[in-house]
């Protein structure tokens, strides 16, 4: 389960994020949608822990993947080489290297060099380290970024495989149509504040439109 509680945080005198609070259970895709400068990215590092929160709490289920919005791997490092250090460094199995290398739809670039990858390459590297051993909670920051139309098709569906199998899933994102296309509820920022907790559906786009002014 992850989940927020009254979350708040101020920079400088600027109230980033003030009292969020959504769930998102065990075999639940759940969206974080907002404009740029909502308070998603602040809100997901305080719910990892990353930053502390100033007011409210967070809670996460354990193990945890995550999918930061910008990961700077090792260019020198084979796709394989570096999920296998990732399973070092978060002391899983290595034999979930193949299993997530598969899911992520990345098997041909095992022996690839990351420094040699195309964008959304990388973003699929990123997104195979995030989902490593079957972690029952994932983060994922902007998921389908450098993607092309059919990869990110590709990747909504391992979203829904992962959520299919008992993880509770948190996807942040400011496009409309990925949050309608895979989540099963959404929950609404604007200026850092929880405006709703909508249900995907044909008038998300005007519903949202008419809350994020």
């Amino acid at each position: 389960m992850i989940v927020a509680d009254g979350l708040a945080r101020t920079f400088g005198g600027h109230q980033a994020v003030d009292d969020v609070s959504f769930t998102v259970e065990q075999g639940e895709v759940v969206g974080l949608l907002g404009p740029n400068g909502a308070g998603k990215t602040t809100t997901i590092r305080m719910l990892l822990g990353l930053l502390r929160p100033h007011g409210g709490r967070a809670e996460i289920t354990r193990p945890l993947g995550y999918l930061p919005e910008q990961l700077q791997p090792y260019d020198g490092l084979t796709v394989r080489s570096y999920l296998r250090f990732s399973c070092r460094t978060r002391r899983i199995g290595g034999e979930a290297v193949q299993a997530a290398m598969k899911d992520a739809k990345i098997t041909d670039l095992a022996r690839r060099p990351i420094g040699r990858l195309s964008k959304g390459q990388r973003q699929r590297v990123a997104l195979a380290q995030a989902v490593l051993g079957e972690p029952r909670a994932i983060v994922l920051d902007e998921p389908t970024a450098s993607l092309d139309p059919k990869q990110a098709v590709d990747v909504r569906k391992l979203i829904r495989r992962r959520a299919d199998a008992g993880a509770a899933v948190l996807v942040s994102t400011h496009v409309l149509s990925e949050a309608a296309a895979v989540c099963d509820r959404v929950v609404v920022l604007s200026a850092g504040h929880v405006v709703a907790i909508e249900s995907p559906g044909d008038d998300l786009e005007r519903r949202f439109l008419r809350l994020t002014r």
